[in-house]
Parts: C-alpha cells; sequence; structure tokens
C-alpha cells in the first residue's frame, strides 16, 4: 500500500511540474538549499518510535499529530468528529513537509512514512486517552 502512495505522490510531483527539483510555493520558487532544509526537518520519521512518544506527548499542550490539506487541518487515524474536536481545542501539531506540494522524490517518500507514523501515533494517542479518563 504504501509503495502505492508513493507512486501517487511522485505522479503529483510530476503534473505540478517539479521536475526540475525546485518547486513554485506561496512566495515563489524554493531553492535546493530550503528543499534540503524541509527535507532534514522531516526525517525525524525514519528513527521515531510510536510508543515513546506517545508517552511523552500524553500531557502536553498540544498532542496530536496533524497535517494540512486543501487548507483544512487534518487528524490522520480519527474519525471526523473525533478529528474536528481536536482541532476545535487546537490541542495538535501541524507536521512539517505535510502540504500539498511536493519536492522531488525523497519528499515524498517521507510524507508516506510521516502520515502512516501520525496514523498510528493518533490512534494509540486517543486510545491512551479513553483508558485515563
Amino acid at each position: 500500500m504504501s509503495k502505492f502512495l508513493i507512486v501517487i505522490s511522485i505522479l503529483m510531483f510530476s503534473l505540478v511540474g517539479c521536475g526540475d527539483g525546485q518547486s513554485v510555493s506561496g512566495e515563489g520558487k524554493s531553492t535546493n538549499s530550503q528543499t534540503r532544509e524541509l527535507i532534514q526537518q522531516m526525517e525525524w520519521v525514519e528513527n521515531a518510535n510510536v510508543e515513546v512518544l506517545v508517552k511523552q506527548k500524553l500531557k502536553a499542550p498540544r498532542r496530536f499529530l496533524a497535517v494540512e490539506a486543501d487548507g483544512e487541518i487534518l487528524i490522520p487515524g480519527l474519525p471526523k468528529d473525533v478529528c474536528e474536536l481536536v482541532v476545535n481545542n487546537g490541542d495538535y501539531e501541524i507536521l512539517p513537509g505535510m502540504s500539498e506540494i511536493v519536492y522531488n522524490s525523497r519528499h515524498a517518500e517521507l510524507r508516506v512514512k510521516t502520515r502512516d507514523f501520525a496514523t498510528t501515533y493518533n490512534k494509540k494517542l486517543i486510545d491512551l486517552i479513553k483508558l485515563n479518563t
């Protein structure tokens, strides 16, 4: 399934017209160094542990991991009604690099891994919150 998502992300990447390794962002062209910096910010997911992060963030003010899509904030792994509640309460942090823009194949790969991680993390977090209430 994740290979399928990577292929779709790469296809979206080519449709956006970013085949030269650069992309148009909201404020103009991004540079290769900006893309590298963004990718470095996202590489945390390569060694992240869901169980550890859930325990660390259980009492934090912004516990859930969110993505922004088409100007809407989504909490992967949660039902829509719970997602709306989390967003309304501001109990989330938006993950870097998860907007609609895909800069290159490495970015696409990290986006898939990050979304998968966020889905698992948010499900575990909500289960733990339910147990503690």
